[in-house]
């Protein structure tokens, strides 16, 4: 029988880091009447990860990356004067974004709301923008960050701020005094039978971040390898891994979900406590040593991708 020792207290800490990807600023002098190609930078609210791929956690864009853009007079659905500018695609490539196609500003202020990654079928970013955790995909959304001034043909470089759609679970594990191999192959996060607290599917309004959540949609998310994802060492400072799941807004009982360590074999389960939230945009980062009779957490912190919860676990 598997018993659950939890220990909790919070702290908190905002986190932010900043993209590399951006198009060079430029001064613009415009004739009168004269029409100006947006320019774009973006920000991304760091998971202080590195890239690995685009099925992962991004503290900044890599190459090839593309977003959907919708540039409004300020109001998502409306179109722009020059435009309409619906789902422009924003390739990011040799160190610029290119925009296909380009978008001409006049003088009317530009509101733009972006969605990554990109979608050909996106009509004017209020529908069909549907998320998953299944895929294990970064979504993300955003619009012009503040204090940049009204964007049109006078001052047509935009800075966008990049928000993260989903949570995102990160496990440091390591092994103490375990004399088995240690080879991870698969953790998961699921609910436990008769319980529908995490959802797996959710409709993304870009402009607020607010999800409305598909019903039926209740499956794990989940990494896994046959060949193991990892094998663990006695090393405290190893690569984490990552899982991202939709944020949840409370848990309904002890163990309704479940965060399931697949080692050697062996299937060991965290029960999620009571009244756990795992906000949008905040990572959870999860610090797991395991002796092979028992599965210890600690310091379980949240940052924004957000800073937070630190506790015990003793899982038998």
């Amino acid at each position: 029988m598997k018993r659950l020792f939890i220990a909790m207290a919070v702290v908190s800490a905002t986190v932010f880091g900043f993209s590399s990807c951006n198009n060079e600023d430029e001064v613009v002098n415009p004739s009168q009447g004269q029409k100006v190609d947006l320019r774009i930078q973006t920000e991304i609210t760091s998971a202080e990860t590195g890239l690995r791929s685009t099925k992962a956690a991004l503290s900044s864009f890599p190459e090839g990356s593309a977003l959907s853009l919708f540039v409004t007079n300020g109001t998502l659905g409306s179109d722009y004067p020059q435009g309409p500018y619906n789902n422009v695609k924003a390739e990011y490539k040799s160190g610029k974004w290119e925009l296909t196609p380009s978008v001409k500003l006049g003088e009317t202020p530009a509101a733009v709301f972006a969605f990554y990654p990109y979608g050909a079928a996106y009509t004017n970013g209020t529908a069909n923008m549907n998320i998953y955790h299944t895929n294990q995909m970064d979504y993300m959304y955003g619009t012009n960050a503040e204090g940049q001034g009204n964007i049109n043909r006078d001052n047509p470089n935009l800075h966008l701020r990049m928000k993260h759609a989903l949570t995102l679970l990160r496990f440091n594990i390591r092994k103490m005094n375990y004399p088995g191999e240690g080879k991870l192959t698969r953790i998961e996060v699921a609910n436990i039978s008769g319980r529908i607290d995490l959802r797996s599917a959710a409709t993304l309004n870009i402009a607020s971040g607010e999800m409305t959540y598909i019903d039926r949609y209740y499956d794990p998310a989940f990494i896994e390898n046959a060949n193991g994802l990892y094998t663990i060492t006695e090393d405290e400072t190893a690569s984490p891994q990552e899982v991202l799941v939709m944020p949840v807004n409370k848990t309904s009982a002890d163990g309704s979900i479940l965060i399931r360590f697949f080692i050697d074999g062996a299937i060991y389960n965290y029960k999620v406590p009571v009244n756990t939230s795992w906000k949008q945009g905040t990572k959870y980062l999860y610090n797991v040593t395991f002796n092979g009779t028992e599965l210890v957490i600690d310091d379980i912190i949240i940052t924004e991708w957000t800073e937070g919860a630190k506790g015990e676990i003793n899982l038998y």
